[in-house]
């Protein structure tokens, strides 16, 4: 059984015996979050998984587990980042508009900041 086990992990995540390096690895897409909402559920399901993974010995089917997981969260990261981002960028905009005496933008970006930041929590 513990053979079969490191067979399969060793498929799953593309190491052969002879080299462990990054170019080895089998990459995945993971789960790819169209919300903000999606996103933090992600991020909550695998953290959860782990969490629980991490507590025991890691052995290669789970590295081989936590190797395809982490694309999940990889991607469930990036898109709050660019969502912080555009919200930056919002705020900076009104920020500078402000300063120039440009209500148009600032009712304009000013609203989109808004909207960002209330994504960002749930409301």
């Amino acid at each position: 059984m513990i053979v079969k086990k490191l067979f399969i992990a060793l498929a799953v995540t593309g190491f052969t015996l002879a080299s462990a390096q990054a170019t080895d690895v089998k990459h995945f897409k993971g789960e790819k979050p169209e919300t903000l909402a999606e996103a933090f559920t992600i991020i909550e399901k695998y953290n959860a998984q782990l969490e629980g993974r991490i507590q025991y010995e890691l052995t290669p089917y789970t590295m081989a587990e936590i190797h395809q997981m982490s694309y999940s969260l990889e991607n469930a990261l990036q898109f709050i980042e660019e969502h912080l981002n555009k919200t930056q960028e919002n705020l900076e905009k009104v920020h500078i508009a402000s300063e120039t005496n440009d209500p148009e933008t600032v009712q304009e970006k000013g609203k989109e900041y808004l909207q960002g930041t209330k994504e960002l929590i749930g409301k």
